[in-house]
């Protein structure tokens, strides 16, 4: 039985050994290392602009949320919107109630409003006003196609160190073989956006641009790398 444990044990050490002394191809394959990039810069055409609709007092009457929501969504009709694009803030948003006295309990409410252009806001807005909707900015910027830009900036930033490893090698007389290791460096980044009243900010762009083009938010710019290990051909 000794002579079986000690057998087991050799047979063990040789096992480890063979690993230990086994060869890598990615340390013994000649390699350059190499970054990648990728850039893009896409005009946004969706503009996401957040308001909140609150129950108020006239007198000792109250005008209830359900009837200023119904208010809104009839003018935004009129106004030429589509009623899909207006959506809760939050998905799992619920009343928030606000006490004013212990007996008096207004309600209110976050929505979100897709548009597609500038030249929505200022109509948005108008209509807003009309029904007394409150806190009114510009939550967030987006493109319609983001996933597909994505797409092709990645691949992008994969040509670019391939060319890079191509070119570096070649001014040495060498040419990149097959692609050892590749790894993503993502960044995306979303442009700017100031929480602030909107109906100021496109005050603005309106007197701007009584005689100028429509104003375009600043571009979303999506920046990619990639770290590849190409092998150097023999």
């Amino acid at each position: 039985m000794k002579t079986f444990h000690l057998f087991l044990v050799l047979m063990v050490a040789a096992t480890v050994a063979r690993a230990q002394t086994a060869i890598n191809p990615l340390e013994s394959t000649p390699y350059i290392e190499v970054t990648g990039e990728g850039e893009l810069e896409i005009v946004p055409d969706e503009i996401y602009l957040q308001f909140t609709l609150k129950e108020r007092m006239d007198g000792r009457s109250k005008t209830e949320l359900d009837q200023i929501e119904k208010e809104l969504k009839k003018k935004l009709s009129s106004a030429g919107f589509n009623l899909t694009d207006l959506t809760l803030a939050d998905a799992n948003a619920d009343f928030v109630t606000i006490k004013r006295k212990k007996k008096d309990v207004l309600a209110s409410k976050d929505y979100q409003m897709k548009l597609s252009q500038t030249g929505q806001i200022a109509t948005l807005l108008d209509v807003l006003d009309e029904v007394k909707a409150e806190n009114a900015y510009i939550s967030r910027l987006d493109h319609s196609q983001m996933e597909q830009f994505k797409k092709d900036v990645k691949i992008k930033a994969a040509k670019n160190a391939h060319d890079k490893a191509q070119y570096l090698l070649g001014a040495l007389g060498q040419k990149a073989g097959n692609i050892l290791f590749i790894q993503e460096r993502e960044s995306y980044l979303q442009p700017y956006v100031r929480k602030a009243a909107a109906l100021g900010m496109v005050a603005d762009m309106q007197a701007e641009s009584a005689s100028e083009p429509e104003i375009s938010f600043r571009k979303i710019k999506l920046n990619y790398k990639v770290f590849a290990r190409f092998a150097i051909a023999e």
